[in-house]
């Protein structure tokens, strides 16, 4: 297979986590070689693999089913085309396949795997030794992050799901960075097409999954970071009723950063332009077809430099990801939150919805910095402020470039908000107790107000369909991305996943405490429980669940042990998420710098 990684297109996977394999509830790989398992369904026959789950869960895997047609050539940058019905078994014996191709975020990883650009592919995972009557089983649809620009469904083992939770999980690939989300600001160029991969491949499994067992009339869509954007932009368009019933979103939620800016599509037109053939002076449309003829490795170069959109100050802009096209994205979606009139909204407040984080998502922020320093784009900006993130994140850093970068990202230029929200992350303690202030700063702003606002606009006098919210703190033993500074305390973004999946790049060597182990079964009882019933909680749940509503905000603190709250971070919302009355009816939010 052709190796598409250029030098700073990262081969590894991003996620150090610690392995489960060791414990009961996560998959000791055993490959039944007795027999595989063929099925027909309506696109074709697909060829599955048992195996074994710790010994004792016989599980069927179905690895790199394709749901599209390879969007090579021609269709590089098209909207993905039916895969049709194919004479061929479909079908790989390998525990994973390729990944699409992804720029490098500095992300430090040990596992090495191949990236095609004929990666519109599927894995599904089927409990039991045979496969069950049509229609026996919930499913549970996984979309992975990062950025819109990273990462692959086949980074994620969802064994102990499948096995304690007796449902479907299938896991796909999408189209990532430019060739998923080239935005060149002109209606004649898809701009979205990760997102019509997502819908051709929810399309798929709805006419498909019976074949597998599988209830299409039960099928719960959930993902991570910008997974999880993903799920949440899926359930505000009506188009999709009927392929998905309810949502969980893990730290991501539509937010005011979800889009990328006209100006950052622009500079990903200039550098490629700079860095190819393609005249930046062509029609759009002919621009595209020249870039067609590209190799991907030249394009992922072209870029792979510039994802962060970096000045001065740090921002939560994207240079790659959704954005406006007048089809998909008719204008921002933060618009259709709370304007409970239109079609999006109405569609959205129908699903069940879960949504939560981790109680420092901040931790993107040091990871940032650390992981930026592998690709020259922070070079001088530690030097410039004078401080090491390694010692600790300084006031000075947090007052003069954190804050107003992320100011002005989801609010615009708003000096007298970003003086308040300097001074409320303000602790004259400094050191350890400042360096967390300034990274809960950067969650709070970004993930977590986002994702309370969307619970309560989902919540808000809906009597169709149930809310729910949860906040991880129990701190992972190997957290994700960069090793933390010694100064980090928390549960940070995407520390959670190891208490749903085995990763990729999991070591073998070191074991788990009780308590990490006996988190993660509530959690895949809780996520499974609701992907069937629309309620987490059953009889064997010892804490059950409260529902959301917008009055008491109760939600459930999944740690060790379980607890229910109310009420989380009202100080933080009311300084970054004002009510959106003004946003929906003028078209801009409305944020006062007096508020």
């Amino acid at each position: 297979m052709q190796d598409l990684t250029p030098k700073n297109v990262s081969h590894k996977i991003r996620h150090v986590f610690v392995t489960l394999c060791l414990l009961s509830n996560f998959p000791v790989f055993s490959e039944n070689t007795e027999t595989s398992v063929l099925v027909n369904t309506p696109s074709g026959r697909v060829v599955g693999y048992r195996e074994t789950h710790n010994h004792a869960h016989e599980i069927i895997r179905f690895i790199g089913v394709p749901y599209a047609k390879a969007p090579v050539n021609d269709l590089r940058f098209e909207k993905p085309k039916p895969i049709g019905k194919w004479n061929n078994i479909q079908g790989i014996p390998q525990d994973h396949g390729p990944g699409c191709p992804q720029v490098d975020r500095g992300y430090i990883g040990m596992y090495v795997t191949e990236y095609s650009e004929d990666c519109l592919h599927l894995n599904l995972y089927v409990p039991g030794r045979e496969i069950r009557p049509e229609g026996s089983l919930s499913v549970m649809v996984w979309i992975h992050g990062v950025d819109f620009s990273m990462g692959s469904s086949s980074e994620y083992f969802p064994h102990a799901i499948v096995a304690h939770g007796d449902v479907i999980v299938i896991t796909f690939n999408y189209r990532l960075a430019l060739f998923g989300f080239l935005n060149l600001n002109d209606p004649e160029v898809n701009q979205n097409v990760g997102l019509w991969d997502q819908l051709m491949a929810l399309q798929w499994i709805h006419d498909n999954i019976a074949a597998f067992g599988g209830n299409p009339e039960s099928v719960t869509i959930f993902g991570h970071s910008s997974g999880a954007v993903c799920a949440h932009l899926l359930s505000l368009m009506p188009r999709n009723k009927g392929l998905f019933h309810k949502v969980i979103a893990m730290s991501g939620v539509v937010s005011r950063n979800s889009l990328v800016k006209s100006e950052n599509a622009r500079l990903v037109r200039l550098l490629l332009s700079e860095k190819t053939n393609c005249s930046q002076l062509s029609p759009a449309s002919e621009f595209v077809n020249c870039l067609k003829s590209v190799p991907a490795r030249d394009l992922l170069e072209a870029v792979s430099e510039h994802v962060y959109p970096l000045k001065d100050n740090i921002t939560t802009d994207l240079f790659f990801g959704p954005s406006i096209d007048n089809e998909l994205i008719k204008k921002d979606p933060y618009h259709y939150l709370y304007d409970f009139d239109c079609r999006e909204s109405q569609f959205f407040r129908s699903l069940d919805f879960v949504a939560g984080t981790t109680d420092v998502e901040g931790s993107l922020l040091y990871r940032k910095i650390m992981d930026s320093r592998k690709m020259e784009l922070f070079s001088d900006y530690e030097s410039k402020f004078n401080f090491s993130v390694d010692s600790e994140l300084p006031y000075r850093v947090l007052k003069e470039s954190v804050v107003p970068g992320v100011i002005e990202s989801l609010y615009e230029n708003r000096p007298i908000l970003s003086h308040r929200v300097a001074g409320f992350y303000h602790t004259h303690r400094g050191g350890l107790d400042q360096s967390n202030k300034a990274v809960k700063m950067y969650g709070d702003a970004t993930i977590v107000t986002p994702t309370i606002s969307a619970l309560v606009a989902h919540s808000r006098n809906n009597s169709r369909a149930k809310t729910y919210q949860y906040l991880v703190t129990l701190v992972s033993p190997l957290p994700a991305g960069p090793p933390p500074p010694p100064w980090f305390g928390g549960c940070g973004h995407e520390d959670e996943l190891y208490l749903l999946f085995r990763l990729m790049a999991t070591p073998i060597n070191l074991q788990m405490q009780d308590f990490h182990l006996d988190l993660s079964m509530k959690i895949v009882r809780y996520w499974t429980n609701f992907a069937k019933t629309s309620d987490p909680s059953d009889e064997k749940t010892e804490i059950t669940w409260p529902v959301y509503d917008e009055g008491k905000r109760r939600y459930i603190i999944l740690d060790y042990p379980i607890i229910v709250h109310s009420d989380l971070s009202p100080e933080e919302v009311a300084i970054f998420q004002p009510e959106l009355s003004n946003f929906v009816r003028n078209g801009t939010l409305d944020v006062h710098d007096e508020l």
